[in-house]
């Protein structure tokens, strides 16, 4: 084992143990919950960054008279990997800008970082030197290699950011603002609403590696300050066995939970609640997060996933007719990496790419990574021409928008609300602990 893993290692089962630990104290605060400004719920301007242009002079890394590079890192191999759509929805982008003269005439070139779960330090390092901004990146462990990132001054505009250290690198503008000190609770809010008593037998389950354990820990208090009980909350090993999953499954049998919410892999949450089924012990709700919007669930649950809520973030895939850039994103897909599926990961990518690509546009001929930086900061809405919930970029503003998915007869269909996303003005609760700085 590398001195790399097994810190992650080591690190991990720290979180895991701090976040049983919290378990047992404070969680049922009668503390009133704060509640966040968020950014605007209105839709943003529409932008249109691709197109012809005369590029200017410039001395820059990654940018050339007729090109500009950038990198997207990815877990794409790997114990754990998820995030090849990345990879895909960045090449498409590509293609799609390039057809139409580029960025102010600039071909879009992209490089692929492959960071594969424990490298992501390697990623950053070759990509400092080698590409103009990193754009569209997603992987587990992100904060390794942030302080080499915030040394060399890259410009980072990723569909995910997980951890904490990531967050705070000073070149990180994301469409998808994510401050781990609030936690956006609206979508339990709406789920408390909807089943009042099964919320008061929650099972909270999680992988035990770093930011898993890490929003594990950060839902458990939001939500049990909005009333939730979890009578089991507890953890599983990253490399692990079906007894692991299986032992873990008959506590909640046999504890009758009925609301259930499972931090982890896609196949572990298919896992889970395909055991339950196995045990007669379907929970009333099952509460999945936006990792879950993708095929490959529906596919490793089968009958096991009916009746999941699944929350999103980004415009559902089946809302195409009427967001063309949904349309857009498909139709390049299928055109630039055939066979590559359609997700939710792949839709994020795509708006960091367009987040990107419109702040190169208003930086003009002269492309440096000052400008682009300068431009990034000065873009305070942003819903990527209708493909998610508005946020504030510059400014790292959230939203309060969500909206909830159902799985229905094998598929995903509209549960909450019928067209678009609701925004209520409570959506977010100021944690009390620190979670900025674990």
């Amino acid at each position: 084992m590398s001195a790399l893993r097994a810190h992650r290692i080591g690190w991990a089962t720290l979180a895991g143990f701090v976040a049983l630990a919290s378990c047992g104290s404070g969680g049922g605060s009668a503390t009133a919950p704060r509640v966040a400004v968020a950014a605007s719920s209105a839709p943003a301007p529409a932008v249109d960054p691709c197109g012809p242009g005369t590029p200017g002079p410039v001395d820059e890394i990654g940018v050339s008279p007729d090109a500009v590079t950038v990198g997207v890192v990815a877990d794409v191999t790997g114990p754990r990997a998820q995030f090849a759509a990345n990879w895909d929805a960045m090449q498409a982008f590509a293609a799609a800008c390039n057809a139409r003269g580029g960025i102010n005439g600039r071909r879009l070139d992209v490089r692929l970082f492959n960071s594969q779960v424990f490298d992501h330090r390697a990623a950053i390092e070759s990509s400092c030197d080698s590409v103009f901004a990193l754009v569209g990146s997603a992987a587990v462990f992100d904060g390794d290699g942030s302080s080499e990132e915030t040394d060399c001054g890259i410009p980072d505009v990723p569909a995910v950011v997980a951890e904490p250290a990531h967050a705070r690198v000073p070149t990180v503008v994301t469409p998808f603002p994510n401050p781990q000190n609030l936690f956006l609770v609206a979508p339990q809010r709406y789920l408390a609403r909807t089943a009042p008593a099964a919320i008061r037998r929650g099972g909270m389950t999680y992988v035990d590696v770093g930011v898993t354990a890490l929003r594990a820990r950060r839902q458990l208090e939001a939500t049990r300050r909005i009333g939730y009980r979890y009578p089991v909350v507890s953890s599983f090993p990253p490399i692990g066995n079906s007894g692991d999953i299986d032992a873990r499954a008959q506590t909640m049998a046999d504890r009758h939970v009925r609301y259930l919410s499972v931090q982890g892999r896609i196949s572990d949450l298919a896992d889970f609640q395909k055991a339950l089924v196995a045990k007669g012990a379907e929970p009333e709700v099952v509460d999945a997060g936006p990792l879950f919007y993708d095929p490959a669930y529906l596919q490793a649950a089968g009958p096991a996933a009916e009746g999941t809520w699944v929350q999103v973030l980004t415009t559902p895939l089946e809302d195409r007719p009427v967001v063309p850039e949904l349309a857009r994103y498909r139709t390049w897909l299928a055109r630039t990496v055939p066979g590559s599926v359609p997700t939710a990961q792949g839709v994020r990518a795509w708006s960091a790419a367009l987040l990107f690509a419109e702040a190169a546009r208003r930086a003009g001929p002269r492309l440096d990574r000052t400008a682009l930086l300068a431009r990034l900061r000065a873009i305070h809405r942003w819903d990527g021409n209708r493909i998610q919930i508005p946020t504030d970029p510059g400014a790292d503003r959230a939203s309060s928008c969500f909206a909830y998915l159902r799985v229905e007869q094998g598929a995903f269909h509209r549960a909450y609300p019928t067209s678009g996303f609701s925004c209520p003005r409570d959506g977010w609760i100021h944690l009390t602990r620190d979670f900025r700085h674990l």
